[in-house]
């Protein structure tokens, strides 16, 4: 059951939760928000000013989402993942969540330090029911392989690198499974020899060509490789090795 816990400012949620992080002091707040709170089994997740709708809806896209990825990851999360809703794109560019300018093609991110998931609402909430799933693919697989935590990294001086195409492309695949969009895209980029390599996937590639690798995987090898390749890169903190692993061919190869 949803319970509203507290209300506190803005900046004083910011400032006592992120004291450490590098919040950028030029970024110009052009509004004052007032902080609420909703919590869930596995969520703590923040809303301002009018946001109670999609605070509400964000709790259920979010459980529902978390219980999808913990199934194909064969993992459960260890530590409660923090959520922070913005109602519009103005809003969310204010944010102290990060230091850095966030772009009009920016609509959410996940950052590593304390393993927080930031979210604008666009106006469609399909759309928005898709952002949250893959932000939090990004979240699960910080608590999976870095503890969810920047201190924990360190502390435990973990070193796995996750290629972008394998860690966007894993959130669009969990989030969508194969879309028309998707499926075009690659398609023309096929045909008209312009795909890259799976290891040179980057940029806008690294999010439709990522995608394209594990809707393959999945088809042709089956899905539970999904949960299977994750977990080998998880032991082995190495892709190449992983996919030898799972599905007995290395990147090259494959």
């Amino acid at each position: 059951m949803v319970k509203i816990i507290l209300k506190i400012l803005a900046f004083g949620f910011f400032a006592q939760a992120c004291l450490f992080a590098q919040f950028g002091k030029n970024k110009v707040q052009y509004k004052y928000f007032d902080w609420y709170y909703v919590q869930t089994k596995h969520f703590d997740v923040y809303f301002a000013n009018d946001g109670e709708t999609l605070a509400e809806f964000t709790t259920h896209a979010a459980e529902d989402a978390l219980a999808k990825i913990q199934e194909s990851f064969k993992y459960s999360v260890n530590n409660r993942i923090t959520v922070i809703i913005y109602n519009s794109q103005n809003d969310f560019q204010e944010t102290n969540v990060t230091d850095s300018y966030l772009s009009e093609g920016i609509e959410g991110f996940t950052e590593l330090f304390k393993n927080r998931v930031v979210v604008q609402f666009h106006g469609s909430y399909k759309q928005f029911r898709h952002l949250i799933h893959h932000e939090l693919v990004h979240a699960v697989m910080n608590d999976m392989f870095y503890g969810g935590s920047l201190q924990n990294i360190i502390a435990n001086n973990i070193s796995v690198q996750i290629p972008i195409w394998f860690s966007e492309g894993m959130a669009e695949y969990q989030a969508l499974g194969w879309d028309e969009d998707t499926d075009m895209f690659i398609r023309d980029a096929a045909i008209n020899e312009y795909l890259p390599d799976v290891q040179n996937l980057s940029g806008y590639f690294a999010y439709r060509g990522g995608q394209a690798v594990f809707y393959y995987i999945a088809k042709k090898y089956g899905k539970e490789k999904i949960g299977e390749l994750i977990n080998a890169l998880r032991s082995l903190g190495n892709v190449d090795a992983a996919l030898k692993q799972t599905i007995g061919l290395n990147l090259k190869e494959f």
